[in-house]
């Protein structure tokens, strides 16, 4: 999955990182914020409401609520109702825990510092390709450049797909 950069000002600041995703127990992509702004990792209810897994987390749940910070500042006490999402896009594959909050409509998911701290992604903000950092066997850094997803050699024949470890974000609308 590949997207480029937009500075669309009506949507988003052109620091925002934003990509669609795959999120397992929904058929369409979904558009994730990725922002070291939020503490923790955050999925919009009414992308959840409808689904067996929003179904699941309000069964297993308890009373307990929590206060959440807002952008604004503001200070709000909701339900705590944690989800398991199993999140895909880019080099990315995982299965994070987030809180079902009432979210902008702009972003599904929000994944924050906790996301960022686990996975260590690197972000050139200047151009805004993300990438996962990928060490060799022994442990040892391997590369922070991109790669092409396909080699020619001299005589023009393909020699097949390289991983691809950068990509372009771009802020959705």
């Amino acid at each position: 999955m590949r997207a480029a950069l937009s500075n669309t000002e009506r949507f988003c600041k052109p620091s925002l990182l934003v990509v669609q995703a795959t999120v397992t127990g929904f058929e369409k992509p979904r558009t994730i914020l990725i922002g070291s702004g939020a503490s923790g990792n955050y999925a919009r209810r009414s992308t959840m409401e409808g689904s067996q897994l929003y179904a699941e987390a309000l069964k297993a749940r308890d009373c307990d609520t929590v206060t959440v910070r807002l952008t604004t500042g503001t200070r709000v006490m909701v339900p705590k109702v944690p989800v398991d999402l199993g999140v895909k896009f880019l080099d990315f594959d995982s299965v994070e825990r987030g809180l079902v909050l009432d979210l902008d409509a702009r972003y599904d998911i929000i994944l924050g510092m906790v996301w960022l701290e686990g996975h260590e992604p690197w972000i050139d903000w200047g151009s805004k390709p993300l990438g996962a950092t990928h060490f060799s066997p022994s442990g040892a850094l391997a590369s922070h450049e991109p790669l092409l997803l396909g080699s020619r050699s001299a005589s023009g024949a393909s020699t097949g797909p390289r991983r691809s470890m950068c990509w372009t974000l771009e802020c959705l609308r």
